[in-house]
C-alpha cells in the first residue's frame, strides 16, 4: 500500500460511497472498486460491504481506514519538517476560510503573498464560520479565518473586511414591509442565524415570508438582482455590487448594528512552520496597514 491507497481509505471512510469518493479524489468510479479489490485481495479480507444506501466499511475497513489517517498525518509532518529545514521558505500551508470573505477578499490575499513567497503553496477548504472555527480546533488546518465569535486562546489577529449586515434588493424597500415582501434566504451557521433571528424579532410580529432558499450567496444575489425579492447579506456578499440598495440592520434600540467582524487564527505549534510563519507575517503587515 502507498500513499494514493491511504488517501483513497481516507475518502471511502469520509463519504461511505464508491462514487463520491471517486469525485472526491479525481478519478473514476470503477478504479476506485478495481482497487479496493486488489487490496482486498492482497489483504486475503473484505474491507466494504456493499448496501442498499451505498457502502460500509467492515472491521477489517475500519482498522485500514484508521491506519491510513495515521499514515498520512505522519506523512505530512515528515513533509513539512523537510521543508521547514531547506535554505527556502517552501511547504504547504492548509488554511479554512468563511465563505464570504474567501470570495472576496482570499484571492487578492493569495496573489500578492504567492508573488513574495513562491515556494509556498496555499491549500484552501472554504465553508460557514463555525465549521472552519472546528477543523482548526481539530487541528486539520494551520490557519482558520473566521466571521464573527470564536473563542481561542492561541494566534489571532484582525481582518480587514465590511463586518455589517444589510437589506439588500434591487430597489428601494420600507423596512417596515418587510414582512409582506418575499425573502431570498441564505442558508448559514447556527450563531448567525441565531443573530439574523434576533433581529427579526426585536423588529417584527409576524415571520418573515420566505420565497426561496439558496446555499450560495452568489446565487442569493444574483436573485435579488433580478427583483426576486431582497435579502439579509453581509457587506461582504455585496461588494462589487453597486446597483444593489442596501440597508444597515440595526437592532429595535437603534444602538446596535448587526456585525460580525473577521479574524485570522493559527495554531502556535503551526507558526515553527516557515510557510506559515510567513503567511502569518503577512496577514499582520496588511492588517497594520488597514489599520494606518
Amino acid at each position: 500500500m502507498n500513499e494514493k491507497d491511504w488517501t483513497l481509505l481516507t475518502a471511502l471512510a469520509a463519504e461511505r460511497n464508491l462514487t463520491r469518493a471517486a469525485q472526491r479524489l479525481y478519478v473514476t468510479q470503477p478504479a476506485v472498486t478495481r482497487r479496493i479489490q486488489q487490496i482486498e485481495q492482497e489483504l486475503n479480507c473484505a474491507i466494504v460491504v456493499r448496501g442498499a444506501r451505498g457502502v460500509e466499511l467492515s472491521a477489517e475497513g475500519e482498522a485500514l481506514a484508521r491506519y491510513a489517517a495515521e499514515e498520512l498525518q505522519r506523512l505530512r509532518e515528515l513533509r513539512e519538517y523537510i521543508d521547514n529545514h531547506g535554505a527556502d521558505v517552501r511547504g504547504m500551508i492548509r488554511l479554512a476560510c468563511a465563505n464570504a470573505y474567501a470570495r472576496a477578499c482570499l484571492p487578492g490575499i493569495l496573489k500578492e503573498f504567492s508573488a513574495r513567497c513562491r515556494g509556498a503553496d496555499v491549500h484552501v477548504v472554504t465553508g460557514h464560520s463555525a465549521a472552519q472555527a472546528r477543523r482548526l480546533s481539530a487541528g486539520e488546518v494551520h490557519v482558520a479565518i473566521v466571521r464573527g465569535p470564536f473563542d481561542w486562546g492561541e494566534e489571532s489577529l484582525p481582518l480587514d473586511a465590511d463586518p455589517y449586515y444589510y437589506v439588500v434588493s434591487a430597489a428601494p424597500v420600507e423596512l417596515e414591509r418587510l414582512p409582506e415582501l418575499p425573502q431570498i434566504r441564505i442558508t448559514t451557521d447556527a450563531p448567525l442565524e441565531a443573530e439574523l433571528h434576533r433581529w427579526w424579532t426585536e423588529r417584527y410580529r409576524r415571520p418573515p415570508r420566505v420565497s426561496t432558499v439558496v446555499d450560495r450567496s452568489d446565487i442569493c444575489v444574483e436573485m435579488v438582482r433580478r427583483g426576486l425579492g431582497y435579502s439579509l447579506l453581509s457587506g461582504l456578499d455585496t461588494q462589487g455590487c453597486p446597483d444593489l440598495f442596501r440597508e444597515r440592520l440595526l437592532f429595535a434600540s437603534g444602538k446596535r448594528e448587526l456585525r460580525r467582524d473577521t479574524r485570522a487564527y493559527c495554531r502556535a505549534a503551526s507558526l515553527q512552520l516557515r510557510a506559515v510563519r510567513a503567511f502569518w507575517d503577512f496577514l499582520r503587515e496588511r492588517s497594520q496597514r488597514s489599520e494606518n
